[in-house]
């Protein structure tokens, strides 16, 4: 039976939402997501060491979904990802390939986690308590894409004991990068949920963004209009709201 698991909890390493790069320790990787089209058979992506020592990776590939707003991962049997393990000498590019099973006509996007494991390198006994050895894990998002398909996004914002929050609804056929949203009240300073990258939401999804207010903050009441603003990728997306009651 396969297991499920939190894409949250599984997350180590943040990865930088607008960098064309991205950096684990020593480690760069470029690019930072793969669009693959449904006529593609496979990718790559490649793996830099930039430190002074060898490291040692594991690559996983997991079929991501989410579910009731929730980040689902489940071990890929449709791609794969080549090689699964790979020491990579200092100072050295490595390429990583990212191949389909079988190329078939996809109708709906096909989406997936790559996650890069530093796997730690062998404990000397005679340093043992000096220092705790730092792993890090990075995840990068692997698409199968439709190239005319485009995400339609739907909104809602409400606000409770816990926050504000604002959920989108993906009724597309691609997924959405959602970046910098924020929501303004009318005559009010917006309230930024993250300049940089808030999240995706995968096509046939909803998933809800929060915001933790200052309690000294004028809340937001259901039946305010409010001005919702984010980008997908390098769309403007731009709405009017009336707050929800929740």
């Amino acid at each position: 039976m396969k297991k499920s698991m939190p894409l949250l909890a599984l997350v180590l390493g943040l990865l930088g939402a607008l960098a064309q790069q991205a950096e684990a320790a020593s480690l760069r990787i470029s690019p930072i997501g793969i669009d693959m089209s449904a006529a593609e058979r496979a990718s790559s992506m490649t793996l830099v060491n930039t430190g002074t020592d060898p490291v040692n990776l594991q690559l996983r590939i997991f079929k991501w979904s989410q579910v009731n707003g929730e980040e689902v991962l489940v071990p890929a049997t449709d791609m794969l990802v080549s090689p699964p393990a790979a020491t990579i000498p200092a100072g050295v590019s490595y390429t990583v390939r990212i191949a389909r099973q079988s190329v078939t006509s996809v109708q709906n996007e096909l989406s997936y986690r790559v996650f890069i494991d530093e796997l730690p390198k062998p404990v000397d006994p005679r340093t043992l308590g000096q220092g705790v050895s730092m792993v890090l894990r990075t995840s990068l998002p692997v698409f199968v894409v439709d190239p005319k398909a485009f995400a339609k996004l739907s909104w809602k914002v409400w606000q409770d004991g816990s926050g504000l929050h604002a959920e989108a609804t993906n009724s597309g056929q691609r997924h959405a990068k959602i970046i910098g949203l924020a929501v303004q009240p009318e005559g009010g300073s917006p309230l930024v949920f993250g300049n940089g990258l808030n999240g995706y939401v995968l096509t046939g999804a909803h998933k809800r963004f929060d915001l933790k207010m200052d309690p000294k903050a004028k809340p937001l009441v259901p039946g305010m209009v409010v001005k919702l603003t984010a980008h997908d990728g390098s769309e403007a997306i731009q709405e009017s709201l009336h707050v929800e009651n929740h």
